[in-house]
């Protein structure tokens, strides 16, 4: 076989990519990196393309990610043939590890400013110290670093969680996946992708509600949850009726104009440069595509927010207030200047009358700003406190604030 002009040998290959030969026999010897054609003799011959995936695997290894975990984004269907779709995956990924490092930091940052305030009130009361006594409150916040290094993303236990004191305590007898999925107008035959699918719900709940037509895919950015959805419908669908892909909402992984309809389902608020996300929203929509996007009002959960306060009047709802990121009263304004058109508001009515503390004390130990502001002598104090006004008032009222936005791709 007489070998084309452009392959290079391993060592040329190696050269040419700065990298040794020693590393490229390597990622051949654990079926990364195989050469285009091999002679009987067992030499390697290389080409352009395979310098795209040694790129690939570089990337991947240095943002962190295991052998085992590389060659299961590389050999994913689809994933070696367009160069475009190659590197916006690679983008969501590093997009992951750039948030969970964002949030370690976070964590990191907050437990060492707490330490310094407790070593100088000791010091003030005491004088000098040697280390704190096993008591210090600081020793709990060291859980949560641990916690949060080994748990990237949230899990479907913690989002299960928050649906299920909903489902308990809604006024509304109507549920609001079944009443979201209501307003999807959408035609027979189209594509759909959902951004931040979480555990799936949704879907499962609505399962005998799909058309056969409908070319669903379900997305989210952490790996972990969209097992979990995969695992989840497995038993409620059938395999072949939805696809699964891990993606970042600013660098979605597909190309121009590939659906007819986006569903974003409380997700919106959590995503960081908002703005890249609609616009990457507003690609891969086809022309006269909608955006189905549901969040919350300013006045949602605000009991809630009442109650932490009572408990500690300097308490950091940070990212708690998601309606100030994108919310019903902002949402509009920001998908106009996206470019989005005929842009529609629905609301859903619904109230919760909570009667037992514990589901709302697992909710709030749940959400973002359970996490970070509270220990468990704080969480003690505030069951407490749920307990005592359920006593005298029989439930907590507590308002809920949520809608749907839908808007078109002109």
């Amino acid at each position: 076989m007489q070998l084309r002009g452009d392959w290079m040998t391993a060592g040329q290959f190696a050269a040419k990519a700065g990298v040794t030969k020693r590393t490229v026999q390597f990622y051949d010897k654990v079926g990364l990196l195989n050469p285009s054609h091999r002679t009987s003799s067992g030499h390697r011959f290389y080409t352009k393309q395979d310098l795209a995936r040694l790129q690939r695997i570089l990337t991947l290894k240095y943002i962190g990610l295991t052998i085992d975990e590389i060659s299961g984004i590389i050999h994913r269907d689809g994933y070696e043939e367009d160069l475009k779709e190659s590197l916006r995956v690679q983008s969501t990924i590093i997009g992951q590890k750039m948030e969970h490092l964002r949030l370690v930091q976070k964590t990191v940052t907050e437990t060492l400013a707490l330490l310094e305030s407790l070593e100088h009130e000791e010091y003030e009361r005491l004088g000098p110290a040697e280390g704190f006594d096993d008591n210090n409150p600081a020793w709990e916040l060291f859980a949560s670093i641990i916690r949060v290094v080994n748990q990237e993303y949230e899990s479907a236990f913690n989002l299960q969680t928050r649906i299920r004191m909903h489902d308990t305590f809604s006024v509304n007898p109507y549920k609001w996946h079944h009443w979201l999925f209501d307003q999807l107008t959408i035609p027979e035959h189209s594509t759909i992708l959902e951004l931040g699918c979480g555990d799936g719900t949704l879907w499962q709940r609505n399962a005998s509600r799909i058309p056969e037509g409908w070319d669903v895919t379900l997305t989210d950015i952490s790996e972990g949850i969209l097992n979990d959805a995969k695992e989840g419908l497995k038993h409620w669908l059938s395999p072949d009726r939805l696809r699964f892909s891990s993606a970042d909402a600013r660098s979605i992984p597909f190309p121009d104009a590939s659906f007819d309809v986006i569903l974003a389902n409380h997700m919106l608020y959590h995503v960081s440069e908002r703005h890249q996300a609609l616009k990457e929203i507003r690609r891969v929509l086809k022309p006269g595509g909608k955006l189905f996007a549901s969040t919350m009002g300013n006045r949602h959960m605000i009991e809630v927010k009442g109650f932490l306060s009572k408990l500690n009047p300097h308490y950091d709802f940070g990212r708690q207030d998601f309606a100030c990121e994108f919310g019903l009263e902002n949402g509009e304004d920001q998908l106009a200047a996206a470019g989005f058109s005929d842009i529609r508001l629905q609301r859903f009515e619904d109230a919760l009358r909570v009667t037992d503390a514990k589901p709302l004390l697992d909710y709030i130990r749940t959400t973002p700003g359970g996490r970070e502001n509270f220990t468990d002598s704080r969480l003690t104090k505030l069951e407490a406190l749920l307990n005592e006004s359920i006593h005298l008032h029989g439930a907590i009222h507590i308002t809920k604030e949520v809608g749907l936005f839908a808007a078109a791709r002109p």
